[in-house]
């Protein structure tokens, strides 16, 4: 090879080299782009914090998935989303309210006010919660189905109400997928008895429909049949005919008569009962727990049929002529009728419904924090027995109701004998059947 050729291969060789030197590194094609691509390892979620402190992030994803500016994402199953903690506070801001439908507790107030403060200790946003109020929630059914007949929004956007207007909206295709989500991490500490996945979830777990009485007074009311006692005329209140306050009566009467709520000649000779010996003993008939209250107070009725939570409200209000007032669970049973979480389809705020939710099942709120400042009857009223193992009673029962507590509230073992489950889709089939028969004798 002449010298020529040799020097002209030698210049090639080194222009090669030097070429490749400058060239960008190749960018690994197995590689998915994190905007577009789900995760390969399970969704992050924020952590259960056991109050209603601010939660921390838990990552399960590649910290490179994120910008460090942002943090760390949760998936929003609901609106199908990985979102970042200012996500989140940015749909926040953008959503700004949030309606919920619940009942008329003494402490509705104060909910409202802890609920928007720690919204905004947690996310830095000022918000307004709407909380709607009422003693007769079927209501709450009749709105929603109007709006989504409609192709309307729904009127709320969270559903605080007993589990058998769960199972009716349930029926009418009105309740939303939501779990599992990011944005709720509490939901995982209920006990599954009381959990319907993925759409509801329990924030009771004791509720029942019962006679509340003066412990002094009646020594004989041992099961829902005893309300026919002579010894009760004109001493009584039982429920307006219409609603689950009526329908859990109906159903411990039924059981108390050895009766079965799934044959509809049974139910019908158990309303008869009611309307035929229980219904004389009423002085009123009604569903407010205002006035139950005060015909209590007064001495002027012995029992009232109503929830379980009036006893304990009672017992620790202070007040004149409440220090002997008990609930006792029925020898035949107990419905349960826990109130559950759900989001309704068409929910115009569902971030915050979330938030609501997992707020809804945290220490702090399950067990009102003295920080709350509400009174003894409120903070029992609220409280309606644990949730499961996973909160710890030990320490969240406060002790000035130690002492007193499991007299109110039914244990775990209870639950499961003395409290009875009902076939809530069965119920939401033949209700009306029953309160047609019922509204005979107690309006409706």
């Amino acid at each position: 090879m002449n010298h020529r050729v040799l020097t002209l291969l030698t210049l090639l060789v080194i222009g090669l080299i030097a070429l490749a030197a400058c060239a960008p590194a190749a960018q690994p094609t197995s590689a998915p782009p994190t905007s577009a691509a789900a995760p390969t390892t399970a969704p992050a979620t924020l952590a259960p914090s056991g109050s209603s402190g601010i939660p921390s992030p838990v990552a399960t994803v590649a910290p490179a998935a994120t910008s460090a500016s942002t943090g760390n994402t949760v998936h929003v199953s609901i609106v199908n989303k990985d979102m970042t903690k200012d996500d989140i506070a940015k749909a926040i801001q953008a959503e700004g309210t949030v309606v919920v439908a619940n009942w008329t507790y003494t402490a509705n107030d104060t909910l409202v006010a802890q609920f928007q403060k720690y919204v905004k200790d947690t996310y830095g946003v000022d918000i307004k919660l709407t909380y709607e109020g009422s003693q007769a929630p079927s209501v709450y059914l009749t709105n929603l189905y109007t709006a989504l007949k409609a192709n309307n929004p729904s009127p709320y956007d969270v559903m605080a109400i007993e589990e058998p207007y769960y199972f009716d909206g349930k029926a009418n295709d009105a309740v939303e997928t939501i779990y599992p989500s990011g944005l709720m991490p509490n939901w995982d500490r209920v006990d599954p008895l009381f959990r319907h996945d993925p759409e509801s979830v329990g924030f009771q777990s004791t509720a029942t429909t019962a006679p509340i009485y003066h412990a002094d007074k009646v020594n004989f009311l041992k099961d829902w049949k005893d309300l026919a006692d002579p010894r009760l005329k004109g001493r009584i209140t039982i429920p307006a005919s219409g609603d689950i306050t009526a329908g859990g009566f109906l159903l411990g009467v039924a059981w108390s008569l050895g009766k079965d709520y799934k044959n509809p000649d049974d139910m019908k000779a158990a309303v008869d009962f009611v309307c035929n010996s229980i219904a004389p003993n009423a002085l009123k008939v009604t569903s407010d727990s205002a006035t139950m209250q005060q015909l209590l107070r007064a001495g002027q009725i012995d029992v009232a049929e109503f929830w379980n939570s009036l006893a304990r409200l009672e017992f620790l209000s202070g007040e004149a002529g409440t220090q002997d007032t008990t609930f006792t669970p029925m020898a035949s049973g107990q419905p349960m009728i826990n109130g559950y979480l759900w989001i309704p389809k068409k929910a115009q705020h569902p971030i915050l419904a979330q938030i609501f939710i997992d707020w809804r099942l945290s220490d702090d709120v399950q067990f009102p924090a003295e920080s709350w400042g509400i009174g003894h009857g409120p903070w029992a009223e609220l409280q309606e027995g644990t949730l499961g193992p996973k909160y710890d009673t030990s320490k969240l029962i406060p002790d000035w109701f130690k002492a007193d507590y499991s007299k109110f509230y039914p244990s775990f073992d209870q639950l499961k004998t003395t409290f009875k489950s009902v076939d809530w889709d069965y119920y939401a089939k033949n209700v009306n059947d029953w309160m047609t028969q019922y509204s005979k004798c107690a309006g409706g």
